[in-house]
């Protein structure tokens, strides 16, 4: 859907099912990473940002992009780093999609996989391993892969 030269499709309200899933969803957030959430635009195009400190004590922000969540697999950017990240757009041995505003989007569950019950929670802490991951590739020079499994498909392949 078009409004004018802007794209709307990801811009939505929020259906009281959703209202109620995104309130417990930001209730755990909160819980477990305290003081280290931001939510932006909470009633249309939902994003929220994640502030989190790696084993070696570096800071990283991710932001999720809502989107049509829990239906859909929400994008999941890395939107700061102690270092300017690497342009790996699109790169499958490293984990990562194409980006998204301009920010490293990684890779952080298989379509298969997914499912209406998967959690915010769930999303944030497989981006965490997808830093510690990204932190050893640094310290070693291995590839991502290296660190990191690809998941497994649904029907087994």
């Amino acid at each position: 859907m078009y409004f004018g030269a802007v794209k709307y499709h990801q811009i939505m309200p929020w259906s009281q099912a959703q209202r109620e899933r995104l309130a417990a969803e930001k209730s755990v957030l909160d819980h477990y990473f305290s003081g280290c959430v931001k939510w932006i635009d909470p009633t249309r195009d939902t994003k929220v940002e994640v502030k989190l400190k790696t084993n070696n004590g570096n800071e990283y922000t991710f932001r999720i992009y809502i989107g049509n969540f829990p239906n859909a697999i929400p994008d999941m950017v890395v939107v700061s780093s102690p270092k300017p990240m690497p342009n790996w757009h699109g790169d499958p041995n490293n984990h990562t999609l194409l980006k998204r505003d301009g920010y490293l989007r990684i890779c952080h569950y298989h379509y298969s996989q997914w499912t209406d019950r998967s959690s915010l929670y769930e999303v944030v802490m497989k981006g965490r391993l997808w830093l510690e991951a990204y932190e050893g590739h640094l310290r070693t020079g291995q590839p991502m892969n290296y660190f990191l499994r690809e998941m497994e498909q649904k029907d087994g392949r």
